[in-house]
């Protein structure tokens, strides 16, 4: 009788016990389940709130403010609409010519001559201080047309140097254009002076201003220089950043293209390649 009762009260307790156990692994079940959920629920909503920050943005508006960046950080937001000319004028890449002697297509007042420069493929004409060069052949510009060339420039200073470019009304060069500004049209990079100077004779009022620049951008690296002649109106553009677009030229006269170079940093090179100039059909 008495076994009987204790194998009665055994099978009770234990039947108890297992009951609680199973009571608590179903409450840590269910407690861990509860936690996944609110921790998904969580995932969900901060990334929902977080901003896309990493996916890339081509919107127009951020375009447009990408010329605070860079060497112009003050410069007024204009859009980048360059499109070259459809008819080939005239073009060099200097491919033809020899090293070390002056290119073939080109004449100065003094010295130039072509090399290779080992940061960047292709030939090179190397600009001389005290020296303006120009096309020899004649080439006349339409009244539309766009420029295009490579503007390569290396230092080891600070780059005291400042190279022009632009238009005059004579073929060939017999002197060096100390005071290029003085021409009927001239662009000036200043890399001296941290500056792009404009300037022109050729409207009325004569005009005359500069855009503030951080020239060490340019330095050890190529500038492409792009301008674009239409009308009286002429735009420039350094890289994808444009500098001018107003009245600038007299279409009635002919004009010739020049570049010339002012150099008192001893480490300094400057170069020029891939040259075109293409007409603007109507």
């Amino acid at each position: 009788m008495k076994t009987t009762i204790f194998r009665y009260i055994l099978s009770a307790f234990l039947l108890t016990s297992f009951s609680a156990v199973e009571a608590q692994i179903l409450k840590n079940i269910k407690k861990k389940i509860e936690k996944k959920t609110e921790e998904t629920i969580d995932n969900i909503i901060n990334s929902e709130a977080e901003p896309q920050s990493k996916q890339p943005d081509n919107s127009t508006s951020n375009k447009k403010t990408s010329n605070k960046v860079g060497p112009f950080q003050n410069l007024q937001v204009m859009e980048y609409d360059y499109a070259r000319g459809e008819e080939i004028i005239f073009t060099d890449d200097f491919n033809a010519d020899s090293l070390g002697l002056m290119a073939s297509k080109w004449t100065s007042n003094g010295n130039g001559a072509v090399r290779k420069v080992e940061i960047v493929d292709g030939k090179w004409l190397e600009l001389f201080d005290d020296n303006t060069y120009k096309i020899k052949q004649l080439v006349k510009l339409p009244e539309a047309f766009t420029i295009e060339f490579d503007l390569l420039t290396t230092s080891d200073d600070k780059g005291k140097f400042v190279v022009d470019f632009g238009f005059d009304y004579q073929k060939g060069i017999g002197q060096h254009y100390y005071l290029a500004y003085q021409n009927p049209v001239n662009i000036q990079a200043s890399y001296w002076f941290n500056k792009f100077d404009f300037a022109s004779k050729e409207v009325l009022p004569k005009k005359r201003s500069e855009v503030s620049a951080n020239m060490s951008y340019f330095i050890n690296d190529v500038m492409k220089v792009k301008i674009k002649v239409q009308g009286n109106k002429m735009n420039v553009y350094a890289n994808d950043f444009k500098l001018l677009d107003t009245e600038m030229i007299d279409p009635m006269t002919k004009k010739y293209f020049y570049i010339a170079l002012n150099n008192d940093d001893p480490s300094a090179k400057v170069y020029i390649s891939n040259f075109r100039i293409d007409k603007i059909r109507d």
